[in-house]
């Protein structure tokens, strides 16, 4: 019912039903995972991060988070661009270039907070072009190591170098008198 009263013995309408946990006569009680308000109060249940990317240049990239949860951990892979680096305010980030494979974690149990912030910020070659960067095998784990769902990011572009030498180069240091 739901909806019936309580009787002046603590029983429901004055029948047999009870009150569940949430005070509801005769409720279902909350749902698996959740408490009396709806929140997911279980990482393994109901646990989620969405990952998007924010500021892009042309040889970085944030990857942004919003999680119900503290996030312990990442790991995703990389495509598009030639990685230089990764730095988390987790803690330790590790990447391989060759294989585009990024990880965080921290040797001493901290997180980053549930909320928004920033997982990551990875740091890449520029190229003359600019390009489009994407992430994907993405795994996010909690601060007590339970993997939580996950979605995104969406890929996103980069822009070319913004500055070139007389060569062509990103960035180069070749001045006019060597160009001919």
């Amino acid at each position: 019912n739901g909806d019936a009263v309580v009787d002046d013995c603590g029983v429901c309408d004055g029948g047999n039903a009870d009150m569940d946990e949430c005070g509801v006569c005769d409720g279902p009680g909350a749902a698996d995972g959740y408490n009396c308000d709806g929140d997911c109060i279980s990482e393994a249940t109901c646990g989620s991060v969405a990952l998007s990317f924010g500021a892009v240049t042309d040889q970085s990239a944030e990857i942004l988070y919003d999680s119900n949860f503290d996030i312990g951990g990442f790991q995703f892979a990389v495509d598009g661009a030639e990685l230089t680096g990764v730095s988390s305010d987790l803690g330790d980030a590790t990447f391989s270039a060759s294989t585009g494979i990024v990880i965080g974690f921290s040797f001493t149990g901290g997180t980053l907070s549930a909320g928004s912030g920033v997982l990551a910020t990875l740091s890449f070659a520029p190229t003359n072009d600019g390009g489009s960067l994407s992430a994907g095998s993405v795994t996010i784990s909690s601060g007590s190591g339970v993997t939580l769902a996950s979605s995104g990011p969406a890929g996103t572009s980069f822009d070319g170098c913004y500055e070139t030498d007389c060569a062509g180069a990103c960035y180069g240091d070749a001045e006019v008198l060597a160009c001919g």
